[in-house]
């Protein structure tokens, strides 16, 4: 370890020691599998960072040609390829939609056929979906609970309205919304991976996307197939040096879900090897109107989040005033992620001797499962994985999982992409990848089923 690592490092640890530190001497009250549930996502996230580390510097600093685009090359059969993603992508929307069908007609009988069951299936009344759909159907109000969608972000909402205009119906333009940006996604994560992989290897990183547990969310009216989408955009083009418009799909995203704004951090990374790179072969001039560029492309992302808190400006006076409402109406506020794990554990021990088993196996099992499940595959992989995509699942972890009332983490989880290619490098063998991919297969039915008896998924 050259001293640099050791550095940052030292830094590192004396973040997170100092977090837990205050977290030991502020905690009300603790309990034993609280505490260690607590103290063992502590440690798998510090190892993540420490072990990050190293591969984070040696990119920085690697050699490249600050003119050339990240390596893909003319690929034969590409549209073949494309063809057959997009086959598979809504082959699997069919199943899906089949596959809750069959669930709500074991559990209940039945009571109509597929389309007339569909609101009642996937239960868009009690989710996210329902606020969504107000949204683009009257916008933002200011009264009644309708008032509390603030805290929703406009840009689903929005396209949702102008797909409406050709459709009709708000319903179906989520719909259609939905799936066409998860055909998209599929496309832009193969695209993005074949920057790295091989043909069959980015094929997988698209199949570990689509069989993640909670990505049934990429079917239905709600923001993930969308933010999924605005993401891997963000990422391929900056990484093929369009920065502008990596950076504005960068905004979208922010405009889209409040974590968008984290792709400033891998975008930060690939533009900084960029400028190391650039200091070294260009001339004065040259270099400080790249760094100019890459500076103003960088503050674009901002745009979306600025945007977000204009709307909130305009509609209730605050342009904060969605933190309001969510901590007032939600008990919402973002702490340490260590002491959502922490909590998330006792409610999963109480409800279990209460009996409580709909919360159980809805809520709390799902939720700790998800975050220890995704902290053990980013830990194995992050010797081997891009650095900045390492980077950016770790400031994302830390902030979807820091809130005080985590009811979301297995859908929050289906967004980061990170995941899907650490997947990918820790399965090389035909063995290792059948069995992950079967215990994701597993996991997804089993989820969807809990998710249509009606359970608390949220």
């Amino acid at each position: 370890m050259n001293k640099h690592d050791k550095l940052l490092s030292f830094i590192y640890m004396g973040v997170m020691l100092a977090a837990a530190l205050y977290w030991a001497i502020s905690a009300d009250s603790l309990t034993v599998p609280g505490t260690v549930a607590a103290v063992a996502c502590w440690v798998l996230f510090t190892g993540l960072g420490l072990r990050a580390i190293p591969a984070f510097t040696s990119y920085l600093v690697s050699p490249g040609d600050p003119q050339k685009v990240a390596p893909t090359g003319p690929e034969n059969g590409r549209q073949q390829t494309w063809i057959r993603i997009v086959a598979w992508v809504l082959a699997s929307r069919v199943l899906l939609l089949l596959l809750a069908y069959v669930f709500r007609i074991i559990q209940n009988g039945y009571s109509g056929g597929l389309f007339e069951t569909l609101t009642d299936t996937w239960h868009l009344q009690g989710i996210d979906a329902a606020s969504y759909l107000g949204i683009a159907e009257r916008g933002y109000v200011t009264e009644g609970d309708a008032r509390f969608h603030l805290v929703f972000l406009p840009f689903f909402p929005l396209v949702m309205k102008m797909v409406q205009i050709f459709v009709g119906d708000y319903l179906v333009a989520g719909f259609i919304v939905s799936n066409v940006c998860a055909v998209a996604a599929a496309l832009f994560a193969y695209e993005l991976a074949r920057l790295d992989l091989r043909r069959e290897e980015a094929l997988r990183v698209v199949k570990y996307i689509f069989v993640f547990p909670s990505a049934f969310f990429f079917l239905i009216p709600m923001t993930e197939s969308l933010f999924l989408l605005l993401s891997l955009m963000c990422l391929y083009y900056v990484r093929r040096k369009n920065w502008l418009l990596g950076c504005l799909c960068g905004a979208l995203a922010g405009f889209t879900r409040s974590p968008g704004i984290l792709l400033a951090v891998p975008v930060a990374v690939e533009m900084a090897r960029d400028l190391i790179t650039s200091y070294r072969v260009l001339d004065k001039k040259a270099f400080v109107r790249r760094f100019a560029s890459a500076f103003i492309c960088l503050a674009t992302i901002s745009l979306g989040l600025l945007a977000y808190l204009y709307v909130n400006y305009r509609v209730s006076g605050n342009a904060f005033q969605f933190s309001i409402y969510q901590r007032e109406h939600w008990f919402q506020r973002l702490y340490l992620f260590f002491d959502t794990v922490r909590y998330q554990t006792e409610y999963a021990v109480r409800t279990f001797r209460e009996g409580d088993i709909r919360s159980l196996l809805g809520l709390w099992l799902p939720n700790l499962v998800c975050i220890f499940a995704v902290l053990i595959l980013m830990f194995q992989s992050a010797k081997k994985l891009h650095p900045s995509y390492t980077l950016y699942f770790i400031v994302y972890f830390a902030y979807v999982v820091g809130p005080t009332w985590l009811l979301s983490a297995p859908r929050y989880f289906a967004v980061a992409f990170p995941l899907a290619f650490a997947a990918v490098l820790l399965t090389p063998d035909k063995r290792k990848d059948v069995v992950l991919t079967s215990l994701a297969i597993i996991g997804s039915a089993l989820y969807l089923a809990v998710f249509v008896a009606g359970y608390p998924v949220y």
